[in-house]
């Protein structure tokens, strides 16, 4: 038996005010959200600065487990590491290798991110060659910014 006998073959469904209800919701949602995933700059700024800081840290055990110097240079096209393979040279003459590809370590930096320009060594005990702490600014062309900071006597990156 039904529940409601005079009404044995209506049919179910959403109103028209519902479903309008519904379509304007979507909409409001979509106009908030898209801009945030149109422009990636944001994401490829902060994608980048993890990279930078993980290449940083790399460089850094690099020097430490291999005892020898390991220079970074960071300029506006990529990041490369490369190492004194003598013992007690100074200067950086062989690439250091990336451990996911076996080649030489090469980081470049994605369109419409920029970086401050920047080259170091780290010396064997993991120290960076400058006196003071450094600041990389990785910035985007909407204006986002974020900081990577190499300490001085330690060289701890954050």
């Amino acid at each position: 038996m039904c529940a409601n006998p005079g009404r044995a073959n209506a049919v179910q469904g959403f109103t028209m005010i519902e479903l309008i209800t519904v379509m304007i919701l979507l909409g409001i949602i979509a106009a908030v959200a898209m801009p945030r995933f149109a422009s990636r700059g944001d994401f490829d700024v902060l994608g980048f600065r993890q990279q930078t800081m993980q290449a940083l840290r790399f460089a850094q055990k690099t020097a430490i487990a291999k005892r020898r110097p390991v220079c970074v240079s960071q300029t506006a096209g990529a990041l490369t590491l490369t190492f004194a393979d003598a013992y007690g040279a100074a200067a950086c003459n062989t690439a250091v290798l990336n451990p996911a590809t076996g080649s030489a370590y090469l980081q470049p930096v994605p369109s419409g991110v920029g970086i401050t320009a920047l080259n170091f060594t780290y010396d064997p005990l993991g120290r960076p060659s400058f006196g003071a702490a450094q600041t990389l600014n990785v910035t985007s062309s909407g204006a986002t910014t974020q900081s990577i900071v190499i300490e001085a006597e330690t060289g701890y990156v954050r």
